[in-house]
């Protein structure tokens, strides 16, 4: 097949960059390799870090780019290039101005803070939001959008708020819910998906599913296209202008995350196509390659036979942690960090190595709470009320629960009593847990005095054991300010270009606030549609 643009990959990243491509005159053809549309991003809230936007200006909340430059410095460390943290706090509002001038809609999320509000330049409302999308309007591509474990609900992040949270399901409006999905309405992920690929198909995209993108073509340096492979057969897709690798990082490839990741991890909990195609073929070409090392990491939790298409799924563990009422501990039944904290810092101590035990004493952890956080929360599946299933490990006291969960009983013991005086005032001494703003959007409003923190003391107690998880890896080939992708000496590759999960992230080891994978996915794609078309 002949085309001007081949987008590999339709995840945020690569839906923006098809859009822009073909709304500046370029034929683009779009490659899945799944079944269905919507990759990594489907499965996310697809909310986007965008710091000093249009959109929270005119919710009254105040940004500027010396600001956002501050907060986004501290948090890469020096590894990432001040002109490319430049390029993007200054073109990420720039691209929500386009996107919403095509038509996309987003919301403000103007109570959720940065997840380090603290530090210079932090602040609460740079995140935005998917608007509830109609998966009608995607006619015979409606059951073409790829479903997800936990953003199928047709709800706003700013109505759960309003009903009360995520930790506590009691005010929510579910008669609601299932009106609006009867209808065929969805939100988070799928929401921004079906949103996109509404306008990539009224701009002329065409989209190809069960198609793998394998290896790059190329006409002496410059990148011609991708040779592919559809149903055993052998497919090329000629490209004019060049391509745009936009298919996802490698934490699905066993080989690639022992090589570059370094720490083991229990499971990924993104979709499972994900397996690093973009990163060889890139990598075969000459590619550099920076922030190899790091990844989106995540706290999860495992129900024994539970699959999506066709792999493990991993639930998140996220309100479950920062809910009052329960700890993590290691196995000398040891708290080791804030469980409150935003999940790719947290995941940081879990992956700490201890060169004397050689060893990594947090990474095999546990939830531990007792019979009130039991009645007050949802686990996974498991409401409030329903009997005690058998992944969820159940004892009448601590020292038991120790001994089932394998933990040291005296370390247990000692550690939650020490835990319990200071919840008892909210306060955590040792970890500072429910200190930080974002500790306590994330906490129980509902529980005094602080919404994070609660003695664990109403037996019976339980253990669920925590999986070191990751949303995607954050390594890949090093791209320049409008996406392309460099080569060893820094130079582009000619035809080349690199945006999301795919390429080394523009935060380095940081993750600012909620949609620090959206934001430069759907900003650097939209800069390489641009760039690539005007050639």
């Amino acid at each position: 097949m002949h085309t001007d643009v081949v987008v590999v990959g339709s995840g945020g990243a690569g839906l923006a960059a098809a859009l822009t491509a073909a709304k500046a005159g370029a034929k683009v053809v779009l490659l899945e390799r799944a079944s269905v549309f919507g990759g990594t991003t489907a499965w996310s809230g697809a909310f986007m870090w965008i710091p000093n936007n249009s959109l929270m200006k005119a919710a009254g909340i105040e940004d500027s780019r010396e600001e956002a430059l501050a907060y986004v410095k501290r948090l890469a460390m020096g590894r990432v290039s001040d002109e490319l943290l430049e390029a993007y706090v200054d073109q990420a509002p720039k691209m929500v101005d386009w996107m919403t001038s095509e038509g996309m809609s987003w919301a403000v999320l103007s109570h959720f803070p940065d997840y380090h509000p603290e530090f210079p330049g932090g602040k609460t409302g740079r995140s935005l939001e998917p608007r509830l999308f109609d998966t009608n309007l995607l006619g015979e591509y409606k059951d073409l959008l790829r479903s997800s474990p936990s953003s199928d609900l047709a709800v706003e992040y700013s109505e759960i708020e309003e009903w009360g949270g995520t930790s506590n399901l009691s005010g929510w409006d579910f008669a609601l819910l299932g009106q609006r999905m009867q209808q065929g309405l969805t939100g988070w992920g799928r929401a921004g998906i079906g949103h996109m690929m509404h306008l990539c198909l009224q701009a002329g995209v065409t989209f190809v599913n069960d198609t793998r993108a394998l290896r790059l073509m190329r006409d002496g340096t410059r990148i011609s296209g991708v040779y592919a492979e559809r149903d055993g057969r052998k497919e090329q897709y000629e490209a004019r202008l060049g391509v745009i690798l936009a298919c996802a990082g490698f934490e699905w490839n066993p080989t690639l995350v022992h090589r570059f990741l370094g720490v083991p991890m229990d499971a990924p909990g993104s979709p499972p196509h994900n397996t690093g195609d973009g990163l060889l073929m890139c990598m075969e070409v000459g590619a550099n390659l920076a922030n190899m090392t790091e990844h989106v990491g995540t706290v999860g939790m495992a129900i024994p036979g539970e699959v999506i298409e066709g792999y493990p799924l991993v639930r998140l563990l996220n309100t479950q942690r920062t809910s009052p009422g329960s700890i993590m501990v290691n196995r000398a039944g040891k708290r080791f960090v804030n469980e409150s904290q935003n999940y790719n810092d947290m995941t940081k101590t879990m992956g700490t190595f201890e060169p004397v035990a050689y060893d990594y004493p947090n990474k095999l952890s546990y939830l531990v709470f007792d019979k009130k956080f039991r009645d007050t929360y949802i686990i996974g599946t498991l409401m409030p009320g329903d009997p005690t299933p058998p992944w969820l490990t159940e004892a009448s006291s601590i020292a038991e629960l120790a001994g089932k969960i394998g933990v040291d009983a005296d370390g247990l013991q000692d550690q939650i009593a020490q835990f319990n005086q200071g919840a008892a005032e909210g306060k955590d001494p040792v970890f500072h847990r429910g200190e930080s703003a974002y500790d306590l959007y994330y906490g129980d409003k509902n529980n005094k005095p602080n919404p994070a923190l609660r003695p664990i003391d109403q037996p019976p107690y339980y253990g669920l054991e925590a999986k070191f998880a990751s949303l995607g890896t954050k390594g890949g080939p090093l791209t320049d300010t409008v996406g392309r992708v460099l080569d060893v000496h820094d130079e582009p590759i000619p035809g080349l270009y690199a945006a999301g999960n795919v390429a080394a992230n523009v935060f380095g080891p940081g993750y600012p606030g909620a949609g620090a994978t959206c934001g430069p996915a759907w900003t650097f794609g939209w800069l390489a549609g641009q760039h690539i078309a005007s050639r």
